[in-house]
């Protein structure tokens, strides 16, 4: 992505502004990003005739999932092309300590093929997910799947439940492409929110609780004995409503949370100009801050600086999808929090306080 000038920046920031630019990946707070999103790791299929073009087209084909937030993306008879040539998407493989293939793919050649096919492509910048979990086994152990160990009272068959619940999310997560975190279920958390809070969904206990994770959205799973085992009602909490998800199995809560995710961020075609003002903009560390951020979001291909006037910092983007998308897009690192002054093809936003969401 290209980085335009500042056009006539106050004289005493004119240094200031230099060096900053330097040191932007020290200023930078992180967006809410999938790391590693064009790395797959699969499992070598030892009976292939060739292993290394069976594990890229599977690699592939897992990515496609990944970047166009179709989940059936393997099987959709448009793609299948594009997962056979594999071999002219990657740029390399290895093998890691399980002796599974961790294939590394070119960005640009996927998402310029994605394009000429009118293919949505959902970027590497998507929303942070908080994951509360609630189990009942049925035979009286009760307990919150916490991020780091489990506690030592449980019973074997709470742990094992716990456990293969946690592998599964985990998984599904790499799956999807979905940035996801766990409560630590520690003392501050269990005072901010019972057992009985999370089983019920109570959202004016759970999302005060959830404020230290600085999620972009929380999700809450209950798991408890069905007819045919274990099932697991699902509530996402986003950006001020509450809706029940579809589907009992645990993947279905994240596989639902992926597509809410890429219908709204996913992109389609080739880059359009738009306009953009950022307020308060009031210290070099300001426009560091700003301009670093930008330089990390995928979906913007180039940014032209106008001016930085009383505050106010005027831009010039080139992005892929349209203003409303990338306005959503913009928003979720932090850094910009949407104006509502902004309209058409001009987007307003105001800086956020370090450390928010």
């Amino acid at each position: 992505m290209s980085v335009g000038n500042l056009v006539a920046p106050p004289r005493a920031w004119r240094r200031t502004l230099l060096l900053l630019t330097l040191l932007l990946p020290a200023v930078v707070a992180r967006a809410a990003t999938f790391p590693n999103l064009y790395v797959v790791t699969v499992q070598p299929d030892p009976a292939a005739p060739d292993q290394r073009a069976a594990a890229t087209e599977a690699a592939l084909a897992g990515l496609l999932v990944r970047v166009t937030g179709n989940r059936y993306a393997a099987l959709d008879p448009q793609l299948q092309p594009l997962i056979h040539s594999a071999r002219d998407y990657y740029n390399s493989y290895g093998t890691d300590r399980q002796g599974r293939w961790p294939v590394t793919f070119n960005a640009q050649r996927v998402e310029t093929a994605l394009a000429q096919l009118n293919i949505p492509v959902w970027g590497a910048e998507r929303p942070l997910t908080l994951i509360w979990v609630a189990v009942d086994d049925g035979a009286g152990g009760r307990a919150e799947l916490p991020a780091n160990d489990l506690p030592s009272d449980l019973t074997p068959a709470l742990t094992e439940l716990l456990t293969m619940i946690r592998s599964e999310l985990v998984a599904v997560a790499d799956e999807r492409g979905l940035p996801i975190v766990f409560p630590l279920v520690d003392a501050e958390d269990l005072r901010a929110a019972t057992f009985t809070d999370v089983w019920g969904g109570f959202d004016d206990r759970v999302l005060p609780a959830s404020a230290r994770y600085r999620a972009d959205a929380v999700l809450i799973g209950r798991v408890r004995p069905g007819l045919l085992g274990y099932e697991v009602e699902w509530l996402l909490l986003k950006d001020g409503q509450r809706r029940t998800l579809e589907g009992t199995a645990v993947r279905d809560g994240l596989d639902a949370v992926a597509d809410t995710y890429a219908s709204e961020l996913s992109v389609v075609g080739g880059a359009t100009t738009t306009r953009i003002r950022v307020l308060d903009v009031a210290t070099p560390a300001d426009y560091g801050r700003v301009m670093g951020y930008l330089e990390k979001v995928s979906a913007l291909q180039a940014v032209d600086v106008e001016s930085l006037e009383r505050g106010t910092l005027s831009l010039r983007v080139a992005a892929r999808g349209d203003a409303r998308v990338l306005e959503r897009v913009l928003a979720l690192g932090g850094v910009l929090r949407p104006d509502a002054s902004g309209s058409g093809n001009s987007l307003v936003f105001r800086m956020a306080s370090v450390g928010t969401r």
